[in-house]
C-alpha cells in the first residue's frame, strides 16, 4: 500500500462577477476550501478505464477562472460545488490505466485543478509535452498555451488583416499580460504594422512592452500615470487605429474583460452611438472556438520559433511558488491576476520539476 496525501481546493461557494472572491477560509462563506484526499496508488481499484492519477507541477492562472466560479453558465457549466477547482495546468502521470499516457510522462492538461494529485480523465485538447524541446516545461502554458494561441488567432483570424498590409496601426490592451504581450509580438514581427500602441499598467511594463517590437514599432502608455490620455493621443499623433478600437470602419476583437471581473458595472457598454456612426464590428472570441486549428497553430509557432522570426525567451512568464507549505496561497495567488502581479504568463508551481 502506497498512500498519497493530496491537498486540494475545493469550491465551497459560487463567487459572482460583482465581488472578489471570499478568501476568508474560515468563514462558512469564503469560495474556496482546503481539503485532503489520500488515494492508494496500489489500489486496483483506484482508476476506471481511461483515467490517470496526475501528480500537479505548474498551474495555469487565467482570467476564465473566475466565470469558472460562479453559477452563472458561458461557454462551459458551471463547476459543481464541492469538485476541485478547475485550472489548466502541466502534471507529471503517477498511475494509468489509459492508453496514451504512461506513469512518468510529462503532460499538459486542462482538468489539474487546484490540486496536489487529481484524479483525471484526459480530453483530446490534452498532451503528453517534450521537455527537450523548449528552454523549460513551462513555456508550453506561455509560448505554446492558450493566451498565445488567442494572440495567435486574434491576429491571424479575427482581426481580418493579412501579414502584408502595410501601414495597419494596431492598439493593444493589456499588453503586459500573457495574451496581450504574445498578441504584440505576434503583430510587431510577423504583420508589418505601422505602430501598436500597446496599454499596460506601470512604468516598467510600459518600457517591457517597448522591448517585444521591431525598429521601435511598439509604443507603450501607462494607463497608470497622471498624464496617460496626453500620452495615449501622442502615441495617437491624429491618427486612427485599425484594429481593436477603430475611428472608421474599424474592427475590435473582444478577448476578454479582466478589468471587469471584480465589478459588474464595468461591463455596461454605452458606445453603441460610435459603433454606428463609425460602422465599428465588434467580434468576441474564445479560443476553443478555433479547436480544429490548434494544431496548425502549433505547427506555425514551432516553425517560427526555430528560424528566429519569433523569439521564444522573450514569451516572458512570471512563476510564484505554491509548493509544500504555500499551497495554502494557491487562490490568493491567482488573485493577482486582477491587480497586475505578473508580467507575461502567469504560472503557479506546485510540484517539484
Amino acid at each position: 500500500m502506497v498512500l498519497i496525501d493530496a491537498q486540494q481546493w475545493t469550491l465551497n461557494r459560487y463567487a459572482t462577477f460583482a465581488e472578489e472572491v471570499n478568501l476568508n477560509y474560515d468563514s462558512p462563506d469564503a469560495t474556496f476550501k482546503l481539503t485532503t484526499k489520500t488515494y492508494d496508488t496500489e489500489d486496483p481499484e483506484l482508476l476506471k478505464d481511461g483515467e490517470i492519477l496526475l501528480e500537479t507541477l505548474y498551474l495555469s492562472n487565467d482570467p476564465a477562472q473566475k466565470g469558472w466560479f460562479t453559477s452563472r453558465k458561458s461557454y462551459v457549466p458551471p463547476v459543481p460545488l464541492g469538485s476541485v477547482a478547475p485550472s489548466q495546468g502541466i502534471g507529471r502521470v503517477i498511475v494509468s490505466k489509459s492508453d496514451d499516457y504512461s506513469p512518468g510522462d510529462i503532460i499538459y492538461s486542462r482538468k489539474v485543478g487546484w490540486s496536489t494529485h487529481n484524479v483525471i480523465s484526459p480530453t483530446p485538447l490534452d498532451r503528453k509535452l517534450d521537455a527537450s524541446k523548449v528552454p523549460h516545461i513551462t513555456k508550453y502554458l506561455s509560448a505554446f498555451g492558450t493566451t498565445t494561441l488567442t494572440a495567435y488567432f486574434s491576429a491571424f483570424k479575427y482581426s481580418e488583416l493579412k501579414p502584408d498590409d502595410e501601414g495597419k496601426i494596431w492598439l493593444i490592451s493589456g499588453a503586459a499580460g500573457a495574451a496581450g504581450s504574445s498578441l504584440v509580438q505576434i503583430v510587431a514581427h510577423l504583420f508589418k504594422p505601422k505602430k501598436i500602441i500597446a496599454i499596460a499598467g506601470g512604468e516598467s511594463k510600459r518600457k517591457w512592452v517597448e522591448t517585444l517590437g521591431v525598429n521601435g514599432n511598439v509604443i507603450g502608455v501607462d494607463y497608470k500615470s497622471d498624464d496617460y490620455n496626453d500620452k495615449f493621443e501622442e502615441a495617437l499623433n491624429g491618427e486612427e487605429i485599425d484594429v481593436f478600437v477603430d475611428h472608421t470602419f474599424g474592427k475590435i476583437v473582444q478577448v476578454g474583460s479582466i478589468a471587469s471581473y471584480n465589478d459588474n458595472t464595468n461591463f455596461v457598454f454605452n458606445s453603441f452611438f460610435t459603433v454606428t456612426t463609425k460602422r465599428l464590428r465588434i467580434q468576441g472570441m474564445i479560443v476553443i472556438d478555433d479547436i480544429d486549428d490548434f494544431p496548425e497553430a502549433f505547427t506555425n509557432l514551432t516553425e517560427w520559433f526555430s528560424n528566429g522570426k519569433l523569439d521564444i525567451s522573450k514569451f516572458e512568464e512570471t512563476v510564484v511558488d505554491g509548493k509544500g507549505v504555500h499551497f495554502k496561497d494557491v487562490p490568493k495567488l491567482w488573485t493577482g491576476l486582477f491587480t497586475g502581479q505578473n508580467k507575461g504568463k502567469y504560472i503557479t508551481q506546485v510540484g517539484d520539476y
